[in-house]
């Protein structure tokens, strides 16, 4: 029986998100469902969480993982897309690169820590009536982009700013450019910046460590891919996880709400609480939420996921 699991590749700069997980597919053989869990821009490298054999029903749960980032920023202009793959972008500003101590960038990173509003960059995927903004602005438009709140753990300098670069880390929540971040550092800076280099380690649970190397060239083999597959028992170490006797396990996994005062705990989760948890059985997987129901609290399925035997290749 192949178990819906999870495949952790670091995807290098200059592979589109959905070839590597068309790649996959077609390496793991006919019938096999995959997707991603968040896209990660050609430009950038790192950790791509892909979801195989059922799993993508949770592509909604990785998405809203932290995630960890490390950039290279180059001081000096801003870019058409917020990094080095855009065109230069003429702006006078108040500063040069060669002006910017370290401690007035300091003094700006430390600004952006916590929940701010973020304006996503023109060529990025959001979608603005209906249309993505890349398609927009790649047509000759230019999309009306409302901002969003993003949430900024940490962000922090690693070195000294040399040749006008520093390099950075951002610990972050979900949907937060870290492209927009340079460009806005730039202009906090009066000096415009973009991104020289990102990459992604980790997403939630899931890290650069632990990838499997990735290239087109030579793709892993069908026996590279079974070997890397992580089963969905890993997401134990995000959202608190329970098991339920017999009775309560078969209802669940039907889709009916069970008294969470006959679930036994597994694990607490490495991360604060989001109000789901997730429960193993022998043959399923569910998120669930809790729900008040007169004095007694019920977890309510969200998800659930059977396992099954997918199709011979």
């Amino acid at each position: 029986m192949r178990r819906p699991a999870f495949i952790i590749i670091n995807k290098p700069v200059g592979e589109r998100s959905t070839s590597c997980v068309e790649n996959v597919r077609r390496a793991l053989g006919r019938g096999v469902k995959a997707g991603h869990g968040g896209t990660l821009d050609s430009s950038a490298s790192g950790v791509l969480v892909l979801l195989v054999y059922g799993s993508t029903r949770l592509s909604g749960v990785v998405m809203s993982m932290p995630k960890v980032y490390r950039t290279v920023v180059r001081l000096g202009f801003e870019t058409t897309t917020c990094d080095y793959d855009g065109e230069k972008i003429i702006s006078e500003f108040p500063n040069r690169p060669e002006d910017v101590r370290e401690e007035d960038m300091d003094s700006a990173l430390f600004s952006f820590i916590g929940w701010r509003m973020q304006y996503p960059p023109k060529v990025s995927a959001v979608h603005v009536n209906g249309r993505r903004a890349h398609d927009i602005f790649r047509a000759g438009g230019d999309p009306d982009i409302e901002p969003r709140p993003v949430f900024i753990e940490s962000i922090e300098r690693l070195g000294k700013i040399s040749e006008g670069c520093a390099e950075l880390r951002v610990s972050c929540g979900k949907g937060t450019y870290i492209r927009s971040i340079a460009r806005d550092l730039g202009r906090s800076l009066g000096c415009g910046a973009h991104i020289a280099s990102l990459v992604r380690e980790r997403v939630g649970v899931f890290d650069l460590n632990e990838a499997l190397r990735y290239d087109s060239k030579y793709p892993p083999s069908r026996a590279e891919l079974i070997g890397a597959l992580r089963g969905l028992d890993i997401l134990e170490n995000f959202l608190p996880s329970y098991t339920l006797p017999g009775a309560g396990s078969r209802a669940l996994s039907n889709g009916i709400a069970v008294r969470f005062s006959d679930a036994e705990r597994r694990s607490f989760g490495s991360f604060p609480p989001r109000g789901e948890v997730s429960f193993t059985g022998e043959d399923f997987f569910s998120v669930a939420h809790m729900e008040r129901r007169g004095s007694l609290t019920y977890a309510v399925p969200d998800i659930n996921i059977k396992y099954e035997s997918p199709p011979s290749p």
